[in-house]
């Protein structure tokens, strides 16, 4: 304010400072106060908002799909058509891995007309707002502050379309509701909420059970007057031994279900497999040090936690608390806080567990990086507010100072912490205007759309060959089964990679053979009624620089030297005998007509 601003004027602006800084007061934990219903409000409108911004990106194109869906989706098609799939090794194994909750949603959908296709791209909207109104009221039982409750709801909003978590569709979309809700009910010390909230982790995300297991023992934990003991909290304690009782059980389940597809994977293994490394299918042992520590399946993620930046005025919370004079919303936060550093150790435990037991708690990555980014929001949300308040109370204190010139001069300075406040509050809000493809949702678009409806239309039991990166996509959008592709590569489990890699050795050779015996027992052997064949597949500087093919040694080393020494596959002399569909990039051949073709007179 200049020193001759009007008085009228810096009343106005004296009253609506005052309001601002109303609005971010501490309430009831309660729904029904008008401020916690006004910040609901704008906590929901903004979600749906992004919601619908994500429901844009994946609706309207036949042929777009989240990644992940190609793996953990497709499958579910028998649901629809039970003669679809069938006897198919790839979909049998992803079923097998699914959870049980997750597979029954989409079986329910199924019964009343509703495509998994569809409903994996209808569940990420839904799951937004959902899990936005639950982060609302988690943030109000641990301040009291509703602002915070938006604030940290519009952070997690923005942080989880940066990845393709939620925009998948798939069981992970489900996992920071269901740890938020657990929180929650943890909060309000509820037995029925707390343990609805994990036996439905169970049923769709089961690693979160381990988590919220490490809560529960740490949740009986905590500091009282500078000491540390146990709670006296008889509630607490049943809320905690059921809890374990279910979580037991829940991990019991999984751990006693046999399967035709174990066992995992063993490190020793892994380190002997190029699949594991740069440039493989499952790229888990990283170069350096830093990076296996940071990044990667194996790393604790920590750039999933601060993405967006904005996740990062979490940090200012713990000095916030220990200053309560200079933010003095500070003392609206409840003891009950120190939950978020005990889901940061628990995190680290089970990461350091999974690392010890790898591969059989899954990835190590898996129990910090979305589970870290909660804490961040939650942290920051609140922060956040904290810091707002605390600016607009020094502005309005300036303000107040009108008694002499000094005063005057005074009151002008209150336009920086107003501007810093402002500032503030736009940067979380609009943040995500500043970043040029948002939201990332990890779609894949297919780009042969020709291809997958000749596909379609042919019988349903067909079996389709290929090497070509387009057999990623044909189970999803042609409804037919692949021999193989790169995206159902996964080598966790040694029973499902070990025929996966028989199959990937064995078409190789065979698409590279010059010996009609090779290729009619590939043929009869696996049952492939089709056979896909890029433009490409038969250049030899295309073949060196697919790595995926690259992994199956000796048969891709051999099929280069076939091509480097000008040799001609069997496939490739064929010419257009056998051709059923054909385009600039893609070229199929009937299977029995390829046996017909090359049989001896």
């Amino acid at each position: 304010m200049a020193e001759n601003t009007p008085y009228p004027l810096r009343s106005l602006s004296l009253g609506l400072l005052k309001s601002a800084q109303q609005s971010l007061a501490p309430t009831p934990r309660t729904g029904h106060h008008p401020r916690v219903r006004w910040w609901l409000g704008l906590t929901l409108l903004y979600s749906t908002l992004i919601a619908v911004l994500i429901g844009d990106s994946i609706s309207g194109n036949p042929y777009a799909l989240a990644d992940d869906a190609r793996q953990h989706v497709f499958w579910m098609l028998r649901f629809t058509d039970p003669a679809l799939f069938a006897n198919d090794w790839i979909a049998d194994y992803y079923q097998s891995v699914s959870p049980i909750g997750y597979i029954w949603l989409y079986r329910l959908a199924a019964l009343v007309g509703l495509s998994p296709l569809l409903l994996c791209k209808l569940l990420p909207p839904v799951l937004i707002v959902l899990t936005a109104g639950i982060t609302f009221f988690t943030v109000l039982e641990l301040s009291a502050l509703p602002a915070a409750g938006f604030a940290a709801s519009a952070l997690l909003t923005q942080s989880v379309e940066y990845t393709g978590t939620v925009a998948s569709g798939t069981s992970k979309a489900f996992v920071y509701g269901l740890m938020l809700l657990f929180i929650y009910a943890w909060l309000r010390k509820s037995l029925v909420w707390s343990w609805s909230a994990i036996a439905l982790q169970g049923m769709f995300y089961p690693q979160t059970v381990l988590l919220t297991a490490g809560l529960l023992v740490l949740g009986l934990v905590e500091r009282r007057q500078g000491r540390w003991r146990l709670s006296p909290d008889r509630q607490r304690w049943w809320l905690t031994g059921g809890g374990l009782i279910i979580a037991t059980l829940v991990i019991l389940y999984y751990a006693l279900s046999t399967s035709q597809f174990g066992p995992t994977m063993t490190a020793a293994e892994a380190l002997t497999m190029p699949e594991f490394f740069r440039g493989g299918r499952t790229n888990f042992f990283q170069t350096t040090w830093l990076d296996a520590l940071l990044y990667g399946r194996g790393g604790l993620r920590l750039d999933t936690a601060m993405t967006p930046v904005t996740n990062l005025l979490g940090l200012l919370l713990p000095l916030m608390i220990r200053w309560p004079r200079r933010f003095p919303l500070a003392p609206s936060i409840r003891p009950e806080i120190d939950l978020l550093p005990k889901l940061v150790v628990t995190a680290v435990f089970w990461f350091v567990a999974a690392h010890a037991l790898l591969f059989k708690l899954y990835l190590p990555s898996r129990y910090t990086g979305r589970f870290l980014l909660i804490v961040f929001v939650l942290a920051g949300g609140i922060a956040t507010v904290v810091l707002i308040e605390s600016l607009l109370r020094g502005a309005i204190a300036l303000l107040q100072l009108t008694a002499t010139g000094r005063a005057t001069r005074r009151s002008g300075l209150a336009s920086l912490p107003t501007a810093l406040a402002g500032a503030l509050a736009l940067l979380v809000v609009l943040y995500p205007l500043t970043m040029p493809g948002y939201p990332s949702t990890s779609m894949v678009r297919g780009n042969a759309p020709e291809l997958y409806t000749f596909l379609a239309t042919t019988p349903k039991e067909s079996l389709v060959a290929s090497l070509s990166v387009e057999t990623s996509n044909i189970p999803s959008f042609s409804q037919r089964a692949v021999l193989l592709s790169s995206e159902i590569a996964i080598p966790y489990h040694a029973g499902y990679y070990e025929e996966i890699r028989q199959r990937a050795k064995a078409l190789i050779a065979a698409q590279y053979s010059a010996d009609p015996q090779v290729v009619t027992a590939f043929i009869e052997r696996y049952g492939v009624t089709h056979w896909l064949l890029e433009t490409t597949a038969f250049d030899v500087h295309a073949l060196n620089r697919d790595r995926w093919v690259q992994q199956y040694q000796p048969e891709a080393g051999q099929a280069t030297t076939v091509l480097a020494n000008g040799q001609s596959p069997l496939l490739q002399t064929l010419g257009d005998r056998c051709v059923t569909f054909q385009t600039p990039q893609h070229t199929v051949l009937d299977a029995r007509c390829i046996v017909s073709a090359i049989a001896p007179s």
